[in-house]
């Protein structure tokens, strides 16, 4: 399993579908957003540990805008407050690009920008064109 570092200040990740939660604390990510279907495998429970949201999205045409509006609000609130985030899904290259774009793109990285940066960092990412277009609209 690979992470990719995709901000600044060492807080926004994305990657493909988790397989070893012990690297995920060892970079100290308190945050996962899951767009893919099915929930990940040994999800930590301790309590106050791990935010771990759930938001399957096919990886076709864009999801519903105002609920990835709200995750985006919620993902760019916790990294301004110090906390690291991952955005995953099966593969690493679209679902989880498209959230972490709009991320970076909320805390003030133009769309355009935020798609150079997120295919420099996870060669092949945003393959999809809607979703690279809808980035590169913002």
């Amino acid at each position: 399993m690979n992470l990719f570092h995709v901000d600044d200040a060492g807080c926004l990740f994305i990657s493909p579908a988790i397989e070893d939660w012990s690297l995920l604390a060892s970079k100290q990510i308190d945050t996962i957003f899951d767009l893919e279907g099915g929930l990940d495998t040994g999800v930590p429970t301790v309590p106050d540990q791990c935010l771990y949201v759930y938001f399957p999205i096919y990886d076709e045409a864009l999801p519903n805008l105002s609920k990835l509006s709200g995750l985006v609000s919620l993902g760019a609130s916790l990294i301004q407050d110090g906390h690291r985030v991952l955005s995953h899904c099966g593969m690493g290259f679209n679902r989880s690009a498209l959230l972490a774009g709009v991320i970076l793109h909320r805390l003030g990285m133009s769309g355009p920008a935020a798609v150079e940066r997120l295919r420099q960092r996870r060669p092949g990412a945003l393959f999809n064109e809607k979703f690279a277009a809808y980035l590169l609209s913002l």
